[in-house]
């Protein structure tokens, strides 16, 4: 592999990807578990730049899963301790509804209510001026429900200040693409820098 640069550290862990999840993984690992050497690599140029920016910014509260008893509960209990832990980012001052088809869905209203009842997550009838925005010719029921959205410029700013606090190390506009069974280390990580260089960083562990 030419111009291949080796990293003369061994990281205790290299974390891919600077989304939410890969950094609450890379501050979790040096505030909870002890390791000293992270190195967490993102391909943009800036925090949570991708999927934690381009998503639908919803703290789900369990309605979107009524096929999944288990992935709708585990929101309801999570929902409430993202709001704890991260109120600077919550964002309420909005009208949530949910509508229900009448053809082609895989849930009706009533087993939409009955989930509802189940997993605890509460929901009343959407009022007429709500329902007005629908097509009742293909919208059997319109719901008011109780969920938040975040704001990702807020938890960015959360993320760098505590990944600095931390001391994860942060490599930008830096795109992994081999991982190996390394010489000296248990795993070897390659990476393209933005020069259009490589190099390759030797470490414990590896989380994608």
């Amino acid at each position: 592999m030419s111009g291949l640069n080796k990293g003369e550290i061994c990281h205790d862990a290299v974390v891919i990807g600077g989304g939410f999840y890969g950094a609450a993984i890379a501050i979790y690992l040096a505030r909870q578990r002890g390791f000293k050497r992270i190195l967490l690599i993102e391909r943009e140029s800036a925090l949570l730049m991708r999927a934690s920016y381009n998503n639908q910014a919803r703290v789900h509260n369990g309605y979107h899963y009524p096929r999944s008893f288990t992935t709708a509960y585990r929101s309801r209990v999570n929902l409430p301790k993202f709001v704890r832990d991260w109120p600077l980012a919550i964002k309420q001052d909005f009208t949530k509804l949910y509508a229900i088809a009448r053809r082609n869905s895989k849930v009706t209203a009533k087993q939409f209510e009955r989930f509802c009842r189940e997993i605890g997550a509460g929901i009343k009838p959407a009022e007429p001026s709500l329902r007005a925005l629908f097509e009742p010719r293909l919208i059997e029921q319109v719901y008011w429900v109780n969920e938040c959205a975040f704001d990702t410029s807020q938890l960015s700013i959360w993320a760098s200040r505590e990944l600095k606090e931390s001391g994860v190390q942060v490599h930008y506009q830096t795109r992994v693409v081999a991982i190996s069974k390394g010489r000296l280390a248990p795993l070897e990580v390659v990476v393209d820098l933005a020069q259009g260089e490589q190099q390759a960083f030797s470490c414990r562990y590896v989380f994608n």
